[in-house]
C-alpha cells in the first residue's frame, strides 16, 4: 500500500476516470433511487461526507465493486456519505443523491455513472476504480478529515478500519496539529485519553528526538512509519498524523513497553501541486520560519517531490534556556508502473543549542509552601557556564509497495540514521531546608554517536473461502543499533546552589576536567532485533477476527547474551448495521532488560519483562456524520520486573509486577461543515502489585513501594476541544478554537507520601483566510494559539528534588501563504 500523502477530490477525479482507448455503445442510466438487485449482498459502509470522487474512490475499496464515470461528471459534487450496511447499489444511490447523477449496472460488479435521464456515450473506454489510495485523505496514511480519522495501520501493518480493529487507536489528525501548533509530540498528544506527557512543560523542546509520554502508565516508545525512531525529525511540521497505539502492542513491533506506543507518519510527495511558506512568532523569542512544497516533477505523474524545512530560535520561561534548530526533509516518490512505486526520504536537523533536560526545581518551594515564599518560574539552579548541549542527526527511509495482483501485495520499508551529540549539565541531588540550599552534581556525555539500521517488509494476500475471507500477512524484521561516547560525573566539587539567590558562573567546564582528572568512561552498546510475524484477518458477514504472532531474536553488549520472546494477541469484533461494534482483545508484549540474575548457583541474563492485557470495549460511528467514538475497559500487567534478591542484595530477582487498569473514552466527531470536536476522559490506576523494594518518604522515613502507585500518573484526566467556522456570510474564513484540559491528582514521589495538586488549563486560537474576505491576497492566512490562556502555574514533581513548572501561557503565531 503506497503511502503517498493526500490528494484532493480534483486530483482523484482526473487520475481515476481517466479514459482508455476502448470504445463504448451508448447505455442508459438507471436513476439513483433504483431498487437493490435481489442477488446483491449488504455490505457494511464507513464514507465521510466530501468530496463525491474521493467518496466513490473509498466505496470501490470498501465493496470490491469497479466504478466508472468522466471527470467532468463528477466536478465540483459533493456527497452526505454513506454509514451502515447496504447492497452496493444501495450504497451507490444513497452516496449520488442530490447530485443530479444516475448510475447503471455495467456488469457483474461494475458500474457507470453519468446525468440522470440522459443517455450517454464513452468514446474512450473508463479506468477502474479501486484498490488503496493512499492519497486518500481517510487511508491509513492520511491526514484524516478534520478531527477524524477512520482508518489506521498501526495495529495491524494493513489499511484497516477502526472499527474493525479490537484495540484502542487514537489518531491525531493533520487539522488537530495545525489548530494546537504543537513543538513537539508530546504537545500533540495533550488531547488524547490514556497519555500523559512525562513532564509538566511538555511544549519545550528536548535534546532527544524521543519526547517521552506514557501511556496506561508505562512510557512509550516512538516509531516512524512502522519503525523505531531513532534520530527522524519528528517535530508535528513534518507530519501527516500521529497515532497513539494502546496496550501490547510487540506482536507487530518487536520490543516495547505494554502502555502502547506513538506511531508517527511522515508528510508524503502529492499528485497535485501545494506550497506553503509560513513564519511564525511567539513570547519567550520565539521565531520560526517554515516551507513546505510538493507536486509533480513531470506531466505524466510518475515523479512527485515534496520538500520541507524549518528553521526555529527561542527561549523558555526557566532563565538560561534556550532552544535553537535547523531541519530538512526531501522526499522523491517514483511511480515504476502503476502497481510498482517506491518513495525516498532523507532528513537531516541539527540543534546547536537546546534546552537543559536534568535541571529542575526542588519541591520545597514551588509544590510545598515555605516562609520564604515560592520560588519563581524562571529559577534556573543550573550554571550557565557549565552547558553545553548540542544535537546532530540525519535519515535516510526507502518505502517500496508492488502489486502482484490486486489481493495480493509486497511492502517494505528500510531506514539508516545516525546521531551525535554532546550534553553537559548540573542536576539537583538534595535540599537543605535549615540552610536553605542546593546540592548538585555535574553530569557530561561527550562526543556521543548511535546508528541504527532497520527494515521490515511483508507479504499481504487476501483469500476467501467460501463466506469466510481472510487477509493474510507475513512478515519479517530487523533492528541493529549501536551507540559509543564517553560519559562522567562529579559529585563532589559542585558548590551548592542557594534557593533565594543562586549565583551563577561558579562552576566551568574547567572545573568538570579538574574534578574527574580527565578519567572519563568510554562505553559502547550494540543490540540488534530480528523477528518473523504473521496475521489473519478473518471475517464472516459482521464478525471480525484478527489473529496474530511473532519470534524474535535478540541480544546486546556484544555477548552471547539473547532472549527468544515469542508475542501474540487475539481480538473479535462485531460490527453491527447501525455502526455499533463491541470488542474484545487480548495482547502480550516483551521488553528486553539487562542486569545478573542469580539463580540456581548460577548468574544469568534476566528474562525480558513481559506485559500482557486484555481489553474490551465498544466503537462506534454515527450514521451520516464523520465521527468515531469509542469505550474501552482494560488489565494490563508487567511481569518479570527485577527487584532485590532477598538472598543475595547485590543481584537481582525477576519476581516484580506492575498493575495497571483503566476506562477510557474518546468522541472525535465532524458534527457540521465547520464544526468539528473532541472529548476524552481517562481513569487510569497503576501500582506496584508486587515488590521488596523500598522508598523515602518526604520527611525521610522508609517504606514498602508494594501497592504504592507510579509518579506522576493522574487517576483521572478530561479533555475537550472544539473548532468553529464562522458562515460566510457572517465572517468569512474565521475560525476559532477552545479546549480544556483536566489533569487529576498524582503522587509525586515513589513512597507515596505527597501529591501533585490537580489543575484545569485552557487553550485557544483562531485562523483567519484572509482570501476569503480579500480575494486579491487569496492564500494568506494568519492563525494564532494560546497555550495555557488562563497563565495558570501550576507544579508537577517525580521526587523531592525533580519537579518541573509547568508551561505558563505561550502565545504564538503564523502568517502563511499557501499558493
Amino acid at each position: 500500500m503506497a503511502r503517498n500523502g493526500n490528494l484532493s477530490g480534483r486530483g482523484v477525479a482526473a487520475l481515476l476516470f481517466v479514459v482508455t482507448t476502448t470504445a463504448l455503445t451508448p447505455l442508459a442510466c438507471k436513476p439513483a433511487e433504483a431498487q437493490a438487485e435481489p442477488s446483491q449482498h449488504k455490505i457494511l459502509f464507513h464514507i465521510a461526507a466530501g468530496s463525491l470522487s474521493d467518496a466513490l474512490v473509498a466505496f470501490s475499496r470498501q465493496s470490491h465493486v469497479q466504478v466508472t464515470s468522466q471527470a467532468s461528471s463528477l466536478a465540483g459534487h459533493t456527497t452526505r456519505g454513506l454509514s451502515g450496511a447496504f447492497t452496493p447499489s444501495e450504497g451507490l444511490g444513497q452516496l449520488l443523491q442530490g447530485s443530479g447523477l444516475s448510475y447503471m449496472q455495467a456488469g457483474d460488479h461494475a458500474y457507470q455513472i453519468a446525468p440522470t435521464t440522459k443517455a450517454f456515450s464513452i468514446v474512450l473506454g473508463p479506468v477502474r476504480v479501486g484498490g488503496t489510495d493512499s492519497k486518500d485523505t481517510q487511508s491509513a496514511y492520511g491526514p484524516g478529515v478534520g478531527f477524524v480519522a477512520t482508518r489506521s495501520a498501526s495495529a495491524t501493518r494493513t489499511d484497516t478500519p477502526l472499527i474493525q480493529v479490537p484495540k484502542s487507536v487514537y489518531v491525531v489528525t493533520r487539522k488537530q496539529m495545525d489548530d494546537l501548533q504543537p513543538l513537539t509530540i508530546g504537545a500533540a498528544l495533550r488531547y488524547t485519553p490514556g497519555v500523559v506527557s512525562a513532564d509538566a512543560n511538555d511544549s519545550t523542546p528536548s535534546a532527544s528526538l524521543f519526547q517521552p509520554v506514557r501511556q496506561r502508565g508505562f512510557e512509550s516508545y516512538t516509531f516512524v512509519d512502522g519503525l523505531l525512531n531513532g534520530t527522524s525529525v519528528s517535530d508535528p511540521f513534518f507530519l501527516d498524523r500521529i497515532e497513539a497505539l494502546s496496550g501490547p502492542s510487540s506482536v507487530m513491533y518487536g520490543q516495547s513497553n505494554p502502555g502502547g506506543l506513538i506511531n508517527m507518519t511522515l508528510k508524503r510527495p502529492t499528485e497535485t501541486a501545494q506550497r506553503q511558506v509560513n513564519v511564525g512568532f511567539g513570547n519567550y523569542g520565539r521565531y520560526e520560519g517554515q516551507i513546505d512544497l510538493s507536486g509533480p516533477l513531470n506531466k505524466s505523474h510518475t515523479l512527485l517531490y515534496r520538500l520541507i524545512g524549518l528553521g526555529i530560535t527561542q527561549g523558555s520561561q526557566t532563565d538560561f534556556n534556550h532552544y535553537k534548530r535547523v531541519a530538512a526533509q526531501g522526499d522523491i516518490e517514483w511511480k515504476i508502473d502503476d502497481r510498482t512505486n517506491i518513495t525516498i526520504i532523507g532528513q537531516f536537523a541539527y540543534d546547536p543549542e537546546t534546552w537543559d533536560p536534568w535541571i529542575g526545581v526542588p519541591a520545597y518551594g514551588s509544590l510545598i509552601k515555605t516562609g520564604s515564599g515560592r520560588i519563581p518560574v524562571s529559577r534556573y539552579f543550573g550554571d550557565p557556564a557549565f552547558k553545553n548541549n548540542w544535537d546532530r542527526q540525519y535519515m535516510v527511509e526507502a518505502i517500496f509497495h508492488h502489486e502482484f495482483t490486486k489481493d495480493f501485495q509486497f511492502n517494505a520499508t528500510a531506514r539508516f540514521d545516525e546521531q551525535s551529540y554532546s550534553s553537559c549539565s548540573l542536576s539537583l541531588d538534595g535540599v537543605n531546608t535549615v540552610s536553605q540550599t542546593i546540592s548538585r552534581s555535574a553530569f557530561c556525555s561527550g562526543q556521543y554517536k548511535g546508528r541504527s539500521s532497520q527494515m521490515t517488509a511483508n507479504f499481504s494476500y487476501k483469500l476467501r473461502t467460501g463466506p469466510i475471507s481472510h487477509s493474510f500477512l507475513v512478515g519479517v524484521d530487523y533492528r541493529g543499533q549501536w551507540a559509543d561516547g564517553y560519559w562522567g560525573f562529579d559529585f563532589s566539587t559542585v558548590p551548592d546552589a542557594s534557593i533565594l539567590h543562586p549565583r551563577y558562573n561558579q562552576y566551568t567546564s574547567s572545573d568538570y576536567a579538574r574534578a574527574t582528572n580527565g578519567q572519563l568512561t568510554w562505553t559502547k552498546y550494540p543490540y540488534w532485533q530480528d523477528g518473523i510475524y504473521f496475521q489473519d484477518q478473518i471475517n464472516w458477514r459482521r464478525v471480525y477476527v484478527t489473529l496474530a504472532g511473532r519470534q524474535d531474536w535478540n541480544g546486546y553488549g556484544g555477548k552471547d547474551l539473547f532472549n527468544r520472546p515469542f508475542t501474540w494477541n487475539v481480538g473479535i469484533n462485531y460490527v453491527s448495521s447501525i455502526g455499533l461494534a463491541p470488542y474484545f482483545s487480548y495482547a502480550k508484549s516483551f521488553m528486553p532488560q539487562t542486569g545478573q540474575v542469580y539463580s540456581a548457583g548460577a548468574l544469568t541474563q534476566p528474562d525480558p519483562l513481559n506485559g500482557h492485557q486484555w481489553e474490551v470495549g465498544m466503537k462506534y460511528q454515527i450514521p451520516h456524520v464523520q465521527s468515531f467514538l469509542s469505550a474501552a475497559y482494560y488489565d494490563l500487567a508487567e511481569n518479570n520486573v527485577l527487584v532485590n534478591n532477598p538472598q543475595l542484595p547485590q543481584y537481582s530477582s525477576e519476581i516484580g509486577q506492575v498493575k495497571s487498569r483503566g476506562v477510557e473514552l474518546s468522541a472525535h466527531a465532524n458534527l457540521a461543515p465547520g464544526l468539528d470536536l473532541i472529548l476524552n476522559y481517562t481513569w487510569n490506576k497503576v501500582y506496584n502489585s508486587r515488590t521488596n523494594l523500598t522508598g523515602k518518604t518526604l520527611t525521610g522515613e522508609t517504606v514498602s513501594l508494594l501497592g504504592k502507585q507510579l509518579t506522576q500518573q493522574p487517576v483521572n484526566a478530561a479533555s475537550g476541544f472544539i473548532d468553529y467556522r464562522f458562515p460566510a456570510e457572517i465572517a468569512p474564513g474565521l475560525s476559532v478554537n477552545f479546549g480544556v484540559r483536566y489533569q487529576g491528582k498524582s503522587w509525586a514521589d515513589q513512597a507515596n507520601s505527597f501529591r501533585n495538586p490537580s489543575y484545569v488549563l485552557f487553550d485557544s486560537g483562531l485562523s483567519w483566510d484572509a482570501g476569503q474576505t480579500f480575494p486579491s491576497v487569496k492564500g494568506l492566512n494568519i492563525r494564532l494559539s494560546m497555550t495555557n490562556s488562563g497563565d495558570k502555574t501550576y507544579v508537577q514533581c517525580g521526587s523531592a528534588t525533580f519537579c518541573h513548572y509547568g508551561d505558563q501561557r505561550i502565545t504564538y503565531g503564523t502568517i502563511g501563504y499557501h499558493w
